[in-house]
């Protein structure tokens, strides 16, 4: 079962049955690079009773997900501001702007965004009966009004984390005359896993955005005990280490872990292994963070080549594998 799993608002349904038109060409609806510096986190979830399922028969969404979330590493990225652009041509029918960006922790948190679940965000008719939605925009970046026609590829607002969100991050959901239509799969569906007969993303668009199932978003090295927060708001980085350092810490942060996950955290330097720590994830991850660290021996570190380590290994096969060398003089 996801953790934490999120409640989508509807801004706007198209109205009255119409016939079934052809449905809008999906480019990429946001402005950075796929793999590395936004990753999506979540599918649409396809299983339509308790439990869940993504197109690709896999377990990166979560029970009642109806959109696809393409995240930002931390909110350090989203403040440095990332464009939402429309992912096809379309009129604009609604849209939300002044929600505050912050991260739900709690229920406080979460039942103060009631009601405005998905935040910032526009709401594009793209004509018979079908609609884009885009949820979760910086606060105050919203930049179009109702009415305006909007080109593909133009600028709808910016990525934030706005309403109930657990990381910065652009949620798209696709409808047809107000039921949701998974991208990846379109509305012919498809036999079996994987992408459907005929998706609504253009051909570009799914090759950039083909499945990975496990992502590294982060890994390195740091003088401290690592918090999620740290991680989270894009706090830690730039450390380098020196022979007084008060501690040497290896820590990695990856997304969509699954049970029975191996995740190891190392440090190595001169004499072999100074540190490690090893988990077997007991179930499903959204997120999972881990480090391995040493306080200063009383004589400084020794000089020499040191290697902050992180993996996932999953059946016995790597699926992260992550080596960040540095030196102490």
């Amino acid at each position: 079962m996801r953790e934490r799993a999120l409640t989508i608002c509807v801004l706007f349904l198209a109205g009255g049955a119409l016939a079934l038109g052809a449905p809008p060409e999906l480019g990429i609806p946001i402005e950075c690079e796929i793999g590395k510096t936004c990753f999506i986190q979540n599918y649409v979830d396809r299983d339509s009773s308790d439990g869940a399922s993504d197109y690709a028969c896999g377990t990166e969404t979560y029970d009642g997900h109806r959109g696809t979330d393409i995240r930002l590493v931390d909110t350090a990225a989203a403040r440095d501001g990332v464009a939402v652009v429309a992912a096809a041509p379309g009129v604009v029918v609604a849209t939300r702007d002044g929600v505050a960006d912050r991260l739900v922790k709690t229920l406080e948190d979460r039942q103060a965004v009631a009601g405005k679940e998905c935040g910032n965000g526009v709401v594009v008719d793209h004509g018979e009966a079908w609609v884009t939605q885009y949820c979760h925009m910086l606060n105050r970046s919203v930049r179009v009004q109702k009415g305006a026609a909007v080109a593909a590829g133009a600028k709808l607002g910016e990525v934030g984390y706005s309403g109930d969100v657990q990381f910065p991050h652009l949620h798209l959901s696709v409808r047809h005359n107000g039921v949701n239509i998974d991208p990846f799969i379109g509305v012919q569906g498809g036999d079996g896993c994987g992408v459907g007969d005929r998706p609504l993303w253009t051909a570009d668009a799914i090759s950039l955005l083909s499945y990975q199932p496990t992502r590294l978003l982060r890994s390195g090295l740091s003088d401290r005990a690592v918090e999620l927060d740290d991680l989270e708001t894009g706090a830690i980085g730039g450390f380098v280490a020196d022979r007084m350092s008060p501690a040497l810490v290896s820590w990695g942060w990856a997304i969509n872990l699954r049970a029975g996950d191996e995740v190891t955290a190392a440090l190595a330097g001169p004499g072999g292994t100074l540190a490690h720590n090893r988990v077997i994830v007991e179930r499903d991850k959204a997120q999972y963070m881990m480090f391995a660290g040493k306080r200063r021996p009383d004589a400084g570190w020794p000089p020499g080549p040191y290697t902050a380590e992180f993996s996932v290994v999953r059946g016995g096969e790597p699926v992260i594998n992550a080596a960040t060398p540095f030196d102490v003089r």
